[in-house]
């Protein structure tokens, strides 16, 4: 009956929206204050990724959840059911970003403050009771957020009903109400990379990400000395005798052995993209043929054995001919 007398309704302003939104006045929430310093939390958590995470990723959250709830005002004034279907999806992730967020701020603590201890009293005992020791928590913790595809969220939380610690995951935003009512949070692990990328430059999902580089390493640059990600980075290999070449002539000549050479060095270069190109080790090439890293003709040096035209030991230059350009 009761489900037959509210599809009989013709608007949504019948079914109380309007009382739940209009009469008490449109609320928008804010960005909530840290209780600690950003860099507070270092060497574990550095001050450029909580400053970055707080304020641009939660605020980006806030600022989208109060969008979302005023268009939800709109349109249930508007009575337009279509839209408030289609705003669910966007207060469900924003919303839920905000409130995950708020609790994840709260359950994080500087060592001053007692962060980082080992839990005790009442909480290491019910941790005790329900996973047998904090490292198995530790451990199952892992494997959930290991195997989370894509972002989301690890909890540790309270079942009510079953009076026992529990570990729970969350998709995207999800808060861990979707989960159960009966389930009160204790400890929210954010899984997103946002969380951590700055520092640790590690992808999850086995080591690789959507594009598959992996766990991506970063070199300086052989030339002006910049990072750059290894896998990016051009790779050239400079061959060097280790005397002059002088040297190299008389030592052959008085080795009683015969076709002696003298070890060269090896030298293993490793350009940034822009230095390769501006060096000349490679050049701009079109689309198609971009992967081709060869450095062009024009740029290959003449052998040291191969005689200039002109020189000693070859040919003439040809008549009005002009110089070799040096190389």
């Amino acid at each position: 009956m009761a489900l037959r007398a509210l599809a009989a309704r013709k608007s949504l302003t019948g079914l109380g929206f309007r009382n739940l939104l209009g009469a008490r006045g449109l609320q928008t929430f804010s960005l909530p204050d840290l209780p600690y310093d950003y860099g507070a939390l270092e060497p574990a958590i550095s001050a450029e990724i909580m400053q970055i995470h707080h304020q641009k990723h939660h605020q980006a959250y806030i600022t989208n959840y109060n969008k979302a709830l005023e268009q939800l005002d709109a349109a249930i004034s508007k009575g337009d059911a279509s839209a408030v279907v289609k705003l669910q999806s966007a207060i469900k992730f924003n919303g839920g970003g905000h409130v995950n967020h708020s609790i994840f701020w709260n359950n994080l603590a500087p060592v001053s403050q007692g962060g980082g201890e080992a839990p005790h009293a009442s909480l290491g005992w019910a941790i005790d009771q329900s996973f047998g020791s904090l490292d198995a928590l530790i451990a199952k913790v892992n494997a959930e957020g290991a195997g989370l595809q894509g972002s989301g969220w690890v909890w540790l939380a309270l079942d009510k009903e079953l009076k026992k610690l529990v570990v729970e995951t969350t998709a995207n935003q999800d808060p861990l109400v979707t989960k159960g009512a009966s389930l009160v949070p204790l400890l929210g692990i954010d899984v997103w990379e946002h969380a951590y990328y700055l520092q640790t430059f590690k992808r999850r999902n086995g080591g690789r990400n959507k594009h598959g580089r992996g766990h991506t390493k970063f070199i300086r640059c052989s030339n002006c000395g910049k990072c750059c990600p290894k896998d990016k980075a051009v790779k050239r290999v400079l061959v060097r005798n280790i005397v002059e070449q002088a040297a190299v002539r008389d030592v052959q000549e008085a080795c009683v052995y015969e076709q002696y050479t003298l070890p060269k060095l090896y030298a293993k270069m490793q350009y940034c993209v822009s230095c390769a190109i501006h060096s000349h080790v490679v050049r701009v090439r079109s689309r198609t043929n971009r992967r081709n890293r060869e450095p062009p003709q024009r740029f290959i040096r003449r052998r040291d054995d191969a005689p200039r035209p002109g020189a000693p030991g070859a040919g003439p230059r040809p008549a009005g001919a002009a110089a070799p350009a040096r190389t």
